[in-house]
């Protein structure tokens, strides 16, 4: 060992062990941190999970160990913390629905390079550029980049507060003004909050032509907007003036628009399979048959940014700020909407009516399976000609089914009375409709079923529960207490029944009414004799006792759907008659030319088991002789005249025909397993 010369410094052993501690201290946080953004970066793999992250003000956590910190010139490892944290972020980036917050986030050009390292990269060092462009930013430069990050802290003190709505995000700005992320109440719910300038043009000139497009506005949204309830179109919740500015209250959707989906895949060098074009175009055309045919609506204003894709590709209709309520037999006129999704009539400042949406469905399903809207130019003239005469680059070849460019050329045709109206798009493709409710009848089955086995579990847990404290109960007499005692000790102990009712009386909505309550007794014990009694948890309630919400709608579906059972069942080992009358009637319903109004007045003559014959539109020698075979009839070769056609077969007999067919194929099987059970509430 050397000595230690004796004109060297002498420092304390107490200030040496401090820093030591002090440096061990910050060796180990940094490496923790690390661990913990090279998890959440696997997590990110999933889009829900990096959802979820986004939704706990991950993207504010993460990206504040981006900045530089007073510790990172005391190892490689604290250095190489920041590129952790920018692979995180860039793993979060990479999901579509979550790109838009990073656009705020970052200057233009530590942007750019962050964009530039690609998608999901796990190599470190593909990030040191990042990390380098960080450490050479000037004091100013870091501080604008922390008030960015500081913008997206979820948890930071509103910024404003209008009309009892806390503006907690700006989400975006449009034509007519901007949209915030705001909410109410702590703990509520978030809500969308649009605030339109009403000192814009297009409102009027001057004030009283103003106020009165104003309130106009204001009616049309009240009376329109406020009473369409859809899964697949937005919820407005209230409109109401402040100052000068119109606000409108509205539902916040998780997701983001079309067009950035579509911006995403050419970035990606990617396209849209064809069963996920059909997915989203068979909601738009549910949205958009619910706004025509029950609600008189015209959108006119349909397009990739007006429609967003959440997860699972759930499609939302969103911004019907130039939505019109339509008149019966009437027309409308003013030019509205974006023109790349204008229609002919619109260009030519003609009436027209719900088929402008019907052209811009088009227009958005070409997209789909292009990426680029069908016309196109930056000459505003020869765009203008190009819709007027229907003229667009035809879909590649062989990219997709015939049955697909054919529904493009369909709704793109340049006479509207050539083009067809929403119901006829959804009867052209109503296979298509019926496979996706079939999944969606099987998720639902799914769920129910995890739901079941979840309560069955929850009930057994608690059942064991009471019972240990039966148990308890039983000792304490055994040992001799008097029945006071037994009474005060149950009752200070308490039974779960009574406790979950106790807690939980104040969420129980008073409209909910639930009978017959069975609640365990507490005290309830003798010292001579105790009878136990059955225990269940909470409230519960025998599915007898339910009022069953009758949907008429779903009646059909589910006669529909035991029609589609019986003629996709295997071939019988023999000759079936009644099978056969089935699949006629199958047949008859989804025939050339049939709509789905007559669909849906066959199938409710069916459910109804009117008395009246089917008329199934057949007039060959071999129906008639599976008529008449089933009448108990004979039915010679010579008979061909019309009245032997007459004596045919009533929705009554049809309905019997089918529930035979499914008792004998074991249909309700699965129903009546479950037997009768208890419903917790």
């Amino acid at each position: 060992m050397l000595p230690t010369p004796s004109n060297a410094p002498q420092f304390p052993r107490e200030h040496m062990s401090e820093e030591l501690g002090l440096h061990e201290t910050v060796q180990k946080t940094v490496a923790l941190q690390s661990a913990c953004c090279t998890a959440l970066t696997e997590l990110s793999l999933d889009d829900t999970s990096a959802h979820d992250i986004v939704q706990e003000n991950g993207i504010y956590i993460i990206a504040n160990l981006i900045l530089p910190k007073t510790f990172t010139k005391s190892g490689p490892k604290a250095g190489s913390l920041q590129c952790y944290a920018f692979r995180a972020l860039r793993f979060l980036f990479s999901v579509e629905r979550n790109r838009y917050l990073f656009k705020r986030l970052f200057p233009t050009d530590l942007f750019e390079l962050f964009i530039d390292v690609g998608h999901y990269v796990r190599d470190l060092t593909a990030y040191e550029e990042l990390q380098t462009q960080v450490s050479l930013y000037t004091e100013e430069e870091l501080n604008g980049l922390r008030e960015n990050i500081e913008a997206l802290d979820q948890n930071r003190p509103p910024l404003r507060v209008i009309g009892g709505y806390s503006i907690l995000d700006h989400l975006g700005s449009g034509a007519f003004g901007s949209v915030f992320k705001v909410q109410k109440h702590s703990r509520q719910n978030f809500l969308a909050l649009k605030e339109v300038n009403l000192h814009n043009p297009v409102f009027g000139k001057d004030k009283k032509s103003r106020d009165s497009n104003v309130e106009k506005i204001i009616s049309e949204l009240t009376i329109i907007k406020e009473q369409m309830t859809h899964p697949n179109i937005v919820k407005y919740c209230k409109t109401f003036l402040e100052g000068d500015k119109l606000y409108i209250v509205m539902e916040l959707i998780e997701g983001v628009p079309l067009a950035q989906h579509f911006n995403s895949l050419k970035d990606k060098q990617q396209t849209f399979t064809e069963d996920r074009i059909w997915n989203i175009f068979i909601q738009m055309c549910l949205a958009l048959r619910y706004l025509h045919k029950e609600k008189r609506i015209v959108h006119r204003d349909l397009s990739p940014n007006n429609i967003m894709l959440g997860e699972k590709d759930k499609v939302t209709i969103t911004d019907f700020g130039l939505a019109k309520q339509k008149q019966e037999n009437s027309e409308l006129t003013s030019v509205v909407g974006t023109i790349l999704y204008s229609c002919p009539e619109v260009v030519q400042n003609k009436p027209y009516g719900e088929k402008a949406d019907i052209w811009a469905l088009g227009c958005i399903l070409y997209q789909m399976a292009t990426l680029q809207p069908p016309f196109y130019s930056s000459n505003m003239l020869s765009l203008a000609s190009m819709i007027v005469e229907g003229v667009y680059e035809p879909v590649e070849e062989g990219a997709f089914s015939e049955r697909l460019t054919g529904m493009i050329r369909w709704c793109l045709s340049s006479d509207p009375d050539q083009r067809p109206d929403i119901i006829a798009v959804s009867s052209r493709i109503s296979d298509i409709m019926m496979r996706l409710m079939d999944g969606l009848y099987t998720s639902q089955n799914a769920l129910q079923r995890r739901a079941d086995k979840d309560r069955k579990r929850t009930q057994k847990y608690f059942l064991e529960r009471q019972q240990s404290r039966n148990n308890y109960c039983h000792s304490d007499m055994e040992r001799g207490l008097t029945e006071t005692e037994s009474v005060a000790q149950s009752s200070s102990a308490g039974c779960s029944a009574c406790d979950i009712l106790q807690t939980n009386s104040e969420d129980l909505e008073p409209s909910v009414c639930v009978t017959p309550v069975q609640i365990v007794a507490c005290g309830d014990f003798t010292a001579s004799k105790i009878k136990p009694r059955p225990v269940s948890v909470g409230i519960c309630v025998s599915q007898k006792k339910l009022r069953q919400i009758d949907d008429p709608i779903q009646r059909l579906l589910v006669q529909l759907h035991k029609i589609i059972f019986i003629t996709q069942l295997p071939p019988a080992s023999h000759h079936s008659i009644k099978r056969r009358l089935v699949e006629r009637f199958k047949k008859s319903l989804f025939q050339v030319g049939s709509d789905p109004y007559n669909i849906k007045v066959e199938l409710s003559k069916l459910v109804q088991a009117s008395s009246e014959l089917m008329e199934l539109k057949s007039t060959s020698l071999d129906w008639r002789h599976m008529v008449q075979h089933f009448r108990g009839e004979h039915l010679t070769a010579e008979t061909t005249d019309d009245e032997n056609l007459s004596d045919g077969v009533t929705y009554q007999q049809m309905q019997a025909i089918i529930e035979e067919l499914l008792e004998e194929n074991s249909y309700y099987e699965a129903t009546n397993s479950r037997g009768k059970r208890l419903v917790t509430v």
